[in-house]
């Protein structure tokens, strides 16, 4: 499908709760996860893509504690919701809780090479 195609089924499907966008190219060879609003500033109309689901935060969540088990948590400081991150070399960080520190960190524990 299309760029131009991806955006248009975006618009039609996207909900309130829809952060993220996990998309596939059409060679299904490569997985690859995004907040959609920077997925669809970069997204050009005569791209191709294989195919997408959009995901909700929970969704995200899933998948990041998923390659990262025992290794984030949600928390709080000061009313703030943080994640707080124990990387593989075992530093441990508290990042904002946005869509943009949920790709950032799942793409740091995957290398930006997710399998599903």
């Amino acid at each position: 499908m299309t760029g131009k195609e991806v955006l248009q089924q975006i618009a039609a499907s996207r909900t309130g709760d829809h952060q993220f966008i996990k998309w596939w190219r059409k060679e299904e060879d490569w997985l690859d996860f995004d907040v959609i609003d920077t997925f669809v500033a970069n997204m050009g109309d005569d791209e191709e893509i294989g195919g997408f689901t959009l995901l909700g935060a929970k969704e995200m969540w899933d998948y990041l504690e998923k390659v990262a088990p025992g290794r984030v948590a949600k928390t709080q400081k000061a009313g703030a919701d943080l994640i707080a991150w124990r990387k593989k070399s075992g530093e441990e960080l508290e990042c904002p809780y946005t869509p943009k520190s949920l790709v950032d960190i799942f793409d740091a524990e995957t290398g930006g090479n997710y399998i599903d």
